[in-house]
């Protein structure tokens, strides 16, 4: 019990404390492999299910790397070969030399690019054969990395051939194999053992890892890890070991329904300790994403809440949060290279951040802008090899930032270049999905700004011309139309008060409004169907449109307003949708 809960906590403080030089050398990436795979012994290397998350999606998903052949139209050849593996390898009498050889085989066809033969080796008993070597204690340390080798390539099927591994006891025979006497000198027996359990825990059918968890999947790895330290392993067979070991608890946090958090609250602590004393890039990127899935995980907001307070508080006691947290600084540097597609870790950064804006907490948004966020996010934002979808949800993330107090939202005017980023990102992207959340950080800047009493403000004939523009080149959601509107008001309302303190009786900004054509697509808001837009838009032409108003600052009191807004708030980005979604 003392190991599971000890894993994040103190088990990868002593890994660390192990290794010849920390990992956050850059001597581990001279001593990474160049494939994730193993290093080759034969011409075609183990399948993997691993999540491509070099090709920007929002959440890397599990290859499908074959389809279930139906069992009626098994290929009797192929499964005639394997079943001649299969005796052999069942055969308890079988001697070390013929056992090796069949499992190798076995191994081999397996490991069939195109339509691997997962379906007739199921069939034939090769599952329960390579489940009964990998118990006995006597099958040598060669033998049983082949054979997890096999079982490895099993677990790259259909979810349902995967349960059928799960069913014959192979879960519970793997985690146990992680304490064979054998791997304290062989790291590619453990590595292994951890690369067949990650595929089975990354199956798209959560039942498939919540088996692994109720088998004590954390607990193993805690007491194997507590003798780690221990082993004959060179510093790049550790750091091997570490990164599949990372990709195995990353999976384990992963699908929905999210596991029982206390099935795995103390990998918090453990990913936490990765991004911040790891500088390779594939255990970093796993612990990225482990961290995003124990906060997707949440029931609530709030609990999403507390989840990232647990990550700002570790390692830290009342009071003695920094205001420049060290693990967001790390994940704010994350996001940097967004338009590498070698990169692997801006996508993950991006969502852990996005996700604690998108909270609403004002002291997440000022440890987010304290770490560095806005030059980060700006940078991504004008990256014109960074994926579309990164670039939306940068903006997303920033209209996240517009939304919260009038200071924060300043933060964003004073950051340089940033303004007209999300200006010329409304304007000029290509993706309209780019063209929206830059629309909705605007709106909320605007709608901000204008409030504030100090600081920058935007100029408010541009921000009336890049509604316009909006209005007339796309089609938007009510909310955004609403949020757009308002920030029309907003600015003529500033128009007003530029005009009162000028002794004018004319605002000059309807006019221009008018000769923009935002009147007229104010007209066409007021015939739609959706009320929040419908009403705003018919109480800004009457406001300042009106017949009579001819654009003329009515005579009012000076502690009272020229015009009553009319009653309603638009969204203030409050939406929280899933990142990518």
């Amino acid at each position: 019990a003392s190991s599971l809960k000890s894993i994040g906590r103190t088990l990868h403080a002593d890994i660390f404390a192990a290794m010849p030089v920390a990992l956050s050398l850059p001597a581990i990436a001279r001593a990474a492999r160049p494939t994730p795979g193993r290093v080759p012994r034969e011409p075609v290397q183990p399948l993997r299910k691993r999540k491509p998350g070099s090709e920007g999606d929002e959440e890397p998903a599990p290859m499908a790397v074959s389809a279930e052949t139906p069992k009626a139209v098994i290929n009797s050849a192929r499964a005639a070969q394997l079943s001649k593996h299969v005796a052999i390898i069942a055969d308890a009498q079988t001697a070390f030399g013929p056992l090796f050889q069949a499992l190798a085989d076995l191994r081999k066809d397996l490991s069939t690019e195109f339509h691997p033969p997962i379906q007739e080796a199921i069939s034939v008993g090769a599952v329960q054969a390579l489940v009964m070597r990998m118990r006995d204690s006597a099958t040598q340390p060669a033998a049983m990395v082949e054979t997890a080798w096999a079982l490895t390539n099993l677990a790259t099927g259909t979810s349902a051939q995967t349960a059928a591994l799960l069913d014959a006891g192979a879960g519970v025979a793997l985690l146990t194999a992680l304490q064979h006497p054998a791997i304290t000198d062989r790291s590619d027996l453990c590595d292994q053992l951890l690369w067949a359990l990650g595929n089975i825990a990354g199956d798209s059918d959560v039942q498939l890892r919540d088996h692994l968890l109720k088998a004590g999947a954390v607990g193993s790895l805690g007491q194997l890890f507590s003798r780690m330290p221990h082993f004959s392993w060179n510093f790049a067979m550790r750091a091997q070991v570490l990164r599949t070991k990372t990709w195995l608890l990353s999976s384990l946090c992963r699908g929905s329904p999210a596991p029982p958090l206390e099935e795995v609250d103390c990998l918090f602590d453990y990913f936490i300790q990765v991004v911040a004393g790891s500088e390779d890039a594939r255990m970093l990127a796993e612990a990225l994403w482990g961290l995003c899935y124990l906060v997707d995980g949440a029931l609530s907001d709030d609990d999403a809440a507390a989840r990232v307070d647990r990550i700002l508080l570790a390692g830290f006691g009342p009071g003695e949060l920094p205001t420049e947290h060290p693990v967001l600084v790390k994940v704010v540097q994350c996001i940097g290279r967004a338009g590498d597609c070698q990169n692997p870790l801006a996508i993950p950064a991006l969502r852990l951040v996005g996700t604690m804006l998108r909270l609403h907490k004002p002291q997440l948004i000022d440890f987010a802008t304290a770490a560095g966020v806005l030059p980060a996010l700006r940078n991504v934002l004008l990256d014109g090899h960074a994926p579309e979808q990164v670039r939306r949800d940068t903006a997303w993330a920033l209209s996240n930032i517009a939304a919260g107090t009038a200071a924060q939202a300043q933060l964003l005017m004073e950051e340089p270049r940033l303004w007209e980023a999300l200006c010329a990102g409304m304007e000029q992207a290509s993706s309209k999905q780019i063209r929206k959340e830059c629309a909705w950080a605007v709106a909320n800047i605007a709608k901000r700004s204008y409030s504030a009493t100090t600081g920058r403000r935007p100029d408010p004939r541009q921000v009336l011309g890049l509604v316009a523009r909006a209005l007339k080149k796309d089609t938007f959601d009510a909310p955004l139309n609403r949020a757009l509107l308002d920030a029309s008001e907003v600015a003529l309302r500033y128009g007003d008060e530029l005009a009162r303190a000028a002794g004018l009786r004319e605002n000059t900004l309807a006019s221009h409004a008018d000769e923009l054509g935002l009147l007229d697509e104010f007209e066409v808001l007021q015939r739609c169907d959706e009320a929040i837009v419908q009403r705003k838009a018919a109480y800004l032409i009457d406001a300042w449109f009106g017949p009579g108003v001819e654009n003329e600052m009515p005579e009012t009191d000076e502690k009272t307003s020229s015009k009553k807004s009319e009653h309603g708030r638009s969204p203030m980005r409050s939406e929280a949708r899933k990142f990518g979604a």
